[in-house]
C-alpha cells in the first residue's frame, strides 16, 4: 500500500476518529496510527496479515471498537487492559492460543469475539466483565468450561464447535 494511500486515510481518521483499513496486505498496525491515539474511536484492520498487535495499542485511551479479524495475530498484549472506554473487542479467525488476564480489566466491554481461535483454556478473568453482553469463543479448542462461567451475565455466550463434553456445560 502506498505512502499516500495511508496518508490519506490517517487524515481522514483524524477528523473522524476512524480508520478502517481492510483487507490491504498490511503485515503490521502501521505505526503512524500513534499520532491518533488521542482521538481514535473505531480501528479495524481486518482482513490483513497482521501478526503482533504492539504494545502500543493501550495507547488509544478512546478507543470504543477494535476489530482484527481474520489476521495472523498469536496472542493480545496485556496493555489492552488500558482501554477503559473499549466496547466491542473482535479479532475473529486469527491464531491465538491464549488471553491476558488484563481482559477482565475491559470494565467497558460489551461484545468479545474470539470465534476461530486456537484457544485451548477458557479465558480467566470474564467474569468481572459487567457489561459484557456477547462472548463468542465458537471455534477453538476449548476443552474445559470453569464454574466461573456461571458469573457471566452476558445474554449470549457461543461454545459451539469447541472439544467441551456435554456433562461439562453450565446451565444458569
Amino acid at each position: 500500500m502506498g505512502n499516500s494511500a495511508l496518508k490519506s486515510h490517517l487524515e481522514t481518521s483524524q477528523k473522524t476518529g476512524v480508520f478502517q483499513l481492510t483487507g490491504k496486505g498490511l503485515q503490521e498496525v502501521p505505526e503512524e496510527l500513534q499520532r491518533l491515539t488521542s482521538n481514535l474511536r473505531t480501528v479495524d484492520l481486518s482482513g490483513n496479515r497482521i501478526e503482533v498487535l504492539p504494545v502500543s495499542i493501550g495507547n488509544f485511551l478512546q478507543l470504543k471498537s477494535l476489530t482484527l479479524n481474520c489476521n495472523r495475530l498469536t496472542s493480545v498484549p496485556s496493555e489492552i487492559g488500558k482501554l477503559k472506554k473499549l466496547e466491542t473487542l473482535s479479532l475473529n479467525g486469527n491464531r491465538i492460543q491464549q488471553l491476558p488476564s488484563a481482559l477482565g480489566q475491559l470494565k467497558s466491554l460489551r461484545t468479545l469475539s474470539l470465534a476461530g481461535n486456537q484457544i485451548a483454556e477458557f479465558p480467566s478473568g470474564l467474569s468481572t466483565l459487567r457489561q459484557l453482553d456477547l462472548l463468542d469463543l465458537s471455534r477453538n479448542q476449548i476443552h474445559i468450561v470453569p464454574p466461573e462461567v456461571s458469573e457471566l451475565q452476558a445474554i449470549e455466550i457461543n461454545l459451539n464447535q469447541n472439544q467441551v463434553p456435554q456433562d461439562q456445560v453450565y446451565r444458569k
